[in-house]
């Protein structure tokens, strides 16, 4: 299967998601190293998870699947001196096996007040 995917977010969105609902919701929409990841990042923090939940958005438009994948299940890390990849879990990574794509590619970019996420399945 070949699928493509991509979005882009606005870091005032998820700063304002932040500030309004907190940890309800970085713990429903983002994995405990994601949310370490922005808190280390301080003023950047919102811009890093902003293209996160652009990868995530990414993912489930490129895999095309009906059922739903919950945005924990989709995971953004960093490999050591290396770029960003996706790791998944439950119904996201269920759904990879299932869509038969042997690779997942991501690229992550943010400028200001925007972020972007592109993926590719292959």
């Amino acid at each position: 299967m070949l699928g493509m995917g991509s979005d882009i977010v606005e870091v005032a969105r998820i700063r304002t998601a932040i500030e309004r609902h907190g940890d309800r919701f970085l713990n429903r929409c983002f994995r405990p190293d994601e949310i370490a990841l922005a808190a280390r990042r301080g003023a950047q923090g919102p811009a890093t998870l902003a293209s996160r939940w652009a990868a995530k958005e990414a993912f489930v438009k490129a895999i095309g699947v009906a059922g739903p994948i919950a945005y924990r299940d989709v995971e953004v890390v960093h490999r050591e001196g290396g770029p960003a990849v996706l790791r998944l879990h439950g119904n996201a990574a269920a759904a990879l096996r299932a869509s038969g794509a042997e690779r997942v590619l991501l690229s992550l970019s943010h400028e200001r007040e925007v972020a972007l996420a592109v993926v590719i399945l292959d």
